[in-house]
């Protein structure tokens, strides 16, 4: 009783409701000045210059086939759902204030042989075109003097973190999708309370709609009471609006531009295992010293600098230590205002340029047409294809939609696993050895789109072994999905996965 309750006075299902009330009073006000009052033939005349305005942009096919789709079978509030929920475009003005800090601008002469110097020293053409790509793409360069570490659990990343912190001296910058009151949060905290009270520049900014239900709301009054700078990105407006999609999916712990940490983790309990909800929950987070922190620690103040107003030069948050090369490191970003799909676009390069295999964890398998033919594709032309996905799901529609791309991967040669103990939350990729992918970027619509991501790409990186290391392991904890292990499912299921997946571009 007590937990409906909570789930009840929550404010995520009092926003939820909220939103409901809304869309239900905007589709009736729709329909009665449609109806009643004669405006059929505007409302109609709306949704056909939504589908043409559609057609003509830059958008991937699938997302621009759900809204014409929508207005061309719902003429009378197509339009105008599109117009409040569906339209990326949200003003020259806000886009402006994403500053893209081209990194590459005058670092080769301050911290060393970067960017094409750097991509000459990768062996395999293959590698070099995906690292050309990004760098191309994004303005981040590949690094060598970088050090870099994988954690594939949770609490050893975060006793790893607790002895970082303490050696901080100058800053420390925090941008995380989640924040979560609890045992490893008020950890941090404490530290974090006392580098600030000692002078360190301490900086938090935690997305608002990720930490809707862990945080209390305006709780970044709370980290400025202890002298901590912190923001909350994108607030949650409890009125309909298309901002509401753009959420922040990073995580980066920039610890004096030497030190940072990224991966799948949260900071929240039940990412280490303290709180269970979903089974075991696998996660990993990696850790990078020396050059390559720079392009992180200046990942951040774009976005701190965009939300908070504040004007920061990144070229005084600098690395300040020498570490020896374990090959490239090429961490990058990227967010909805971008045209080009750097997420997608990367890990679809590298698929097509596996040679032996390529693996793949995902908590969400939700491709579009382009990255489920890629990965057709390589299996059918020999490339051990294999891909991880949760057992126990976080949301069971969303992992409803995930089964619905088994089969079609399944029949032209792909490997399909469950992670049989719960949830795996991992995003990585991993290829021939030689080159992996780690970041905070799902395989779906979200997260290619909507979201500001990031990920890190390894280049001939010890890493690449570790992270072999833990594909293996997650690999004898899983179940082989198979064309023997198909569960029946009934009429109403199949038809809301359907349902579910035509309309998961939008969603």
């Amino acid at each position: 009783m007590r937990k409906l309750v909570r789930v009840l006075t929550s404010r995520l299902f009092l926003s939820a409701l909220l939103f409901a009330a809304e869309f239900s009073v905007m589709i009736y006000l729709v329909f009665w000045a449609a109806y009643s009052k004669g405006y059929y033939i505007y409302f109609t005349l709306l949704s056909a210059v939504v589908v043409l305005l559609v057609m003509t942009r830059n958008e991937k096919p699938a997302y621009k086939m759900v809204w014409m789709l929508l207005a061309s079978l719902f003429p009378s509030f197509g339009g105008v759902l599109y117009l409040l929920y569906g339209n990326k475009k949200i003003g020259r003005l806000s886009e402006k204030k994403i500053k893209v800090y081209r990194i590459d601008s005058h670092v080769k002469d301050v911290i060393g042989e970067i960017e094409d110097d750097a991509i000459e020293l990768i062996r395999d053409d293959d590698s070099k075109k995906l690292s050309r790509y990004i760098y191309n793409s994004t303005g981040a360069p590949a690094f060598g003097s970088t050090g870099s570490v994988y954690f594939a659990d949770g609490n050893d990343f975060f006793l790893d973190l607790l002895d970082e912190l303490e050696k901080a001296e100058h800053f420390i910058f925090i941008e995380y999708f989640i924040i979560g009151e609890g045992e490893y949060w008020n950890r941090i905290l404490e530290i974090l309370r006392r580098k600030a009270a000692a002078g360190v520049d301490v900086r938090v900014m935690y997305d608002d709609m990720g930490s809707i239900n862990s945080i209390p709301i305006y709780y970044y009054r709370t980290l400025r009471s202890y002298g901590i700078k912190a923001f909350c990105f994108n607030p949650v407006r409890l009125h309909l609006n298309p901002r509401l999609n753009f959420r922040d999916h990073r995580k980066i712990f920039s610890i004096d531009g030497n030190v940072c940490y990224t991966g799948g983790l949260n900071l929240a309990d039940e990412y280490f295992n303290s709180e269970i909800r979903f089974g075991y929950w696998k996660d990993n987070a990696i850790k990078l010293t020396g050059s390559a922190v720079f392009t992180l620690t200046a990942m951040f103040l774009e976005l701190w600098d965009a939300v908070s107003g504040q004007k920061d030069d990144p070229f005084e948050y600098l690395p300040s230590i020498e570490v020896e090369d374990d090959g490239l490191v090429q961490p990058f970003g990227f967010n909805p205002f971008v045209n080009d799909a750097v997420g997608e676009n990367a890990y679809l390069t590298m698929i097509g340029s596996a040679k032996r295999y390529v693996w793949i964890t995902t908590p969400y398998l939700i491709p579009d047409d382009g990255m489920l033919e890629a990965l057709r594709l390589a299996a059918i032309s020999g490339v051990d294809v294999r891909i991880i996905t949760p057992h126990i799901p976080d949301k069971k529609q969303v992992h409803e939609v995930s089964r619905s791309n088994y089969d079609v991967l399944i029949s032209s040669g792909v490997k399909i696993y469950e992670f049989t103990p719960g949830f795996v939350h991992s995003k990585m990729f991993l290829s021939d050895d030689d080159k992996a992918i780690v970041g905070t970027t799902n395989l779906d619509f979200r997260s290619f789109f909507l979201h500001f991501e990031l990920s890190v790409a390894f280049f001939q990186a010890g890493i690449c072994e570790e992270v072999k290391k833990d594909f293996l392991h997650l690999f004898e904890l899983s179940c082989v999905m198979n064309e023997q292990k198909k569960v029946r499912i009934g009429f109403i299921r199949r038809a809301f996965r359907y349902f579910y997946k035509l309309f998961s571009p939008a969603l």
